[in-house]
């Protein structure tokens, strides 16, 4: 009789992954790529979200087509700039709006639970939906580089300083995606986080402009002036016609000063010391972009090789007027005296009517060069967008700690209703 073999018991093939030390919070390279990657899939827009992006992105795309159709064969910055702006806008439309309900969004499915429970860690969460939704301004400029290129070859920008600004324009980017995300793990709903992150950014693109504009009332300096001019209801005809006449003759020395009465004109003036609160507008997205613009003086655009200025080096004028506060003319400000003016004797009171045509012509002159003066000083004063940029990192590395502490389980406290499996 043939013995029957003896079959041993399958054993037990369960895997047992390492056991957790503590709560780790730290991201790591491999589990931020798989929960991008997760991501990426779970976020595919929906039928809708096609359409509206397609549209979107039509009009972005049809706004730069007229752009390059109406631009002419000589150098010009303003189509690259518009690209520029429109990658800014599109990213900073778009990409917070999906980080916004990415946590929310998934607490609300009981999607998030399972994440959190595996060996995912939270900064694995949180880096992986921020890369995530991040992407989507790569994806807008890649669908814009082909007229980025062509407003590049006719912008007279170096490709480094291309390439600084676009660096700039996707960090930022990225800080009002972090943005999103922060509200997104803080606001129950999705509704509410979206329009929390797009009232932030909206504060920061706008709101700073007019933080400035009514921060200028609290760094302006009054005083009252009392300016003298000739009253002219009182004179007669005869006196009129004199007085109309020395002015176009330039010649007063026939008119007898005690026939011509000068009156007060009492108001008040303000000087605005805008280079105190200068800092409210280099933190603004948009004029920290235009910073990051390579610098075109107004005297040597053509022999740099450069386009004409355009919107960013304008701003970056306007910008820079503000950061050197007021003149010295405006500060010292001297009264107007008609009077004195027409019948002093002294050369300070002397008119330009006292003036030849010569020197009338040299002081002109004079006053013109002083004012090309200024307007190259402020073109060239050195970019300022490391205030903007560095309040963009804050932003960014504030919102990824609220994130992290939020994902991070057990849980210490729940709001009430709120889903967690």
């Amino acid at each position: 009789m043939t013995d029957t073999p003896v079959v041993a018991p399958p054993q037990d093939s369960t895997v047992h992954p390492p056991a957790r030390r503590g709560n780790p919070w730290h991201p790591t390279l491999r589990g931020v790529a798989l929960m991008t990657s997760i991501e990426l899939r779970r976020r595919r827009p929906s039928t809708k979200g096609y359409i509206l992006y397609g549209i979107l992105f039509a009009a972005v795309i049809g706004i730069c087509i007229l752009a390059a159709v109406l631009s002419t064969s000589d150098l010009s910055s303003t189509n690259l700039e518009l690209v520029l702006i429109m990658v800014l806008g599109v990213g900073m439309l778009i990409a917070p709006s999906l980080s916004a309900t990415s946590i929310n969004g998934d607490s609300g499915e009981g999607v998030l639970a399972p994440l959190q429970m595996s060996h995912l860690t939270a900064g694995d969460i949180a880096f992986g939906k921020l890369i995530a939704s991040w992407l989507v301004s790569v994806i807008a400029l890649l669908a814009l580089s082909p007229f980025l290129v062509y407003a590049f070859t006719k912008s007279g920008w170096h490709l480094d300083e291309l390439a600084i600004t676009l660096g700039a324009i996707l960090f930022m980017v990225l800080a009002f995606t972090a943005v999103g995300l922060a509200w997104s793990s803080i606001a129950a709903r999705a509704v509410a986080s979206v329009s929390l992150a797009h009232l932030t950014t909206g504060f920061f693109a706008v709101g700073t402009l007019v933080l400035f504009a009514v921060a200028g009332t609290l760094v302006t300096d009054t005083k009252t002036v009392t300016e003298y001019y000739i009253d002219w209801g009182a004179l007669s005809a005869e006196e009129e016609d004199a007085l109309d006449e020395a002015y176009m003759s330039g010649d007063f020395s026939e008119l007898d000063p005690a026939d011509y009465q000068c009156i007060e004109n009492e108001w008040t003036t303000g000087v605005t010391h805008t280079d105190r609160i200068a800092w409210l507008l280099l933190a603004n997205p948009v004029v920290t972009i235009g910073e990051t613009a390579p610098i075109v003086d107004p005297e040597t655009w053509r022999e740099d090789g450069r386009a004409q200025p355009g919107v960013f080096a304008q701003m970056h004028s306007m910008v820079s007027s503000a950061r050197l506060g007021p003149q010295d003319d405006e500060i010292d400000y001297e009264p107007y005296n008609e009077c004195e003016q027409l019948f002093g004797t002294t050369a300070s009171d002397a008119s330009d009517e006292e003036l030849t045509p010569e020197e009338q012509e040299a002081q002109w002159e004079a006053d013109q060069a002083e004012w090309d003066a200024y307007q190259q000083e402020l073109a060239n004063l050195p970019r300022a967008p490391w205030l903007g940029l560095a309040v963009q990192a804050v932003l960014l590395a504030g919102s990824m700690l609220i994130v992290v502490r939020r994902l991070r389980v057990p849980y210490k406290k729940l709001r009430s209703g709120t889903r967690v499996a």
